[in-house]
């Protein structure tokens, strides 16, 4: 799927154009809850094999940024995602650091505004809640701070894509929540059990100022029912 995800579904991209490769936290799996259900327990051999397969796509990028994320995944303070970073030459932050808690990205005058974490539910009547909840704390700031206002606000954590819009006189502001890589485990069977996991990522164009989302969620295959 990732290779269809590059190679189809990711714009080609023409000679003046500049890409940008966003890993947005949990880049590896780590050692949490005692999980027996992934192929090593090993982080060294975790980190090993991420590296290998984001530096396959590397070559198309202008730059790479990594966002932190779960440290139940990625070790104290996300320090495997930013040890990644560092190992893919991603860009640095202020304090030489190869990732960012919150990575702020202005491109062509629209800002995005990138964090892993995310609120979550069981019910998707309510997968809207938290990236609105999202939006809002970022009208409040704006008001209150006289801060400029993020155009995307991009989240993931829960591995399920939703993009929740609303109208401000700035032109409309969008909540997104990124679709994620990882199938279903075992957490995910105790507490969800009918809807699956969105396997899937997102791509943000820009064209003289215009930004359009596009987003690949794979269909997933249904376990086949026992007829009796």
């Amino acid at each position: 799927m990732l290779d269809d995800f590059f190679a189809n579904f990711v714009p080609k991209s023409k000679r003046k154009d500049q890409r940008l490769l966003v890993l947005n936290g949990d880049i590896i799996d780590g050692f949490h809850h005692n999980t027996v259900n992934i192929v090593t327990n090993d982080i060294s051999a975790q980190r090993k094999a991420a590296v290998k397969l984001i530096k396959k796509y590397l070559p198309d990028y202008d730059m790479a940024f990594v966002v932190r994320g779960t440290e139940a995944h990625v070790g104290q303070a996300a320090q495997e995602d930013d040890t990644i970073g560092k190992d893919i030459g991603a860009h640095q932050d202020e304090n030489g650091d190869f990732s960012f808690w919150q990575l702020n990205l202005v491109c062509q005058n629209i800002l995005f505004n990138f964090a892993h974490h995310i609120g979550v539910t069981s019910s998707t009547a309510y997968e809207s809640s938290a990236p609105m909840r999202e939006m809002v704390a970022g009208f409040v700031e704006a008001g209150q701070w006289g801060k400029r206002l993020p155009n995307y606000v991009v989240r993931s954590h829960r591995h399920r894509y939703v993009k929740v819009v609303i109208p401000s006189q700035y032109g409309d502001v969008e909540s997104i929540i990124t679709p994620g890589w990882q199938l279903r485990t075992p957490f995910v069977e105790r507490i969800d059990r009918m809807r699956m996991p969105h396997i899937g990522g997102i791509v943000f164009v820009i064209e003289e100022g215009i930004c359009t989302v596009k987003a690949k969620v794979y269909k997933l295959p249904e376990p086949e029912p026992i007829l009796i």
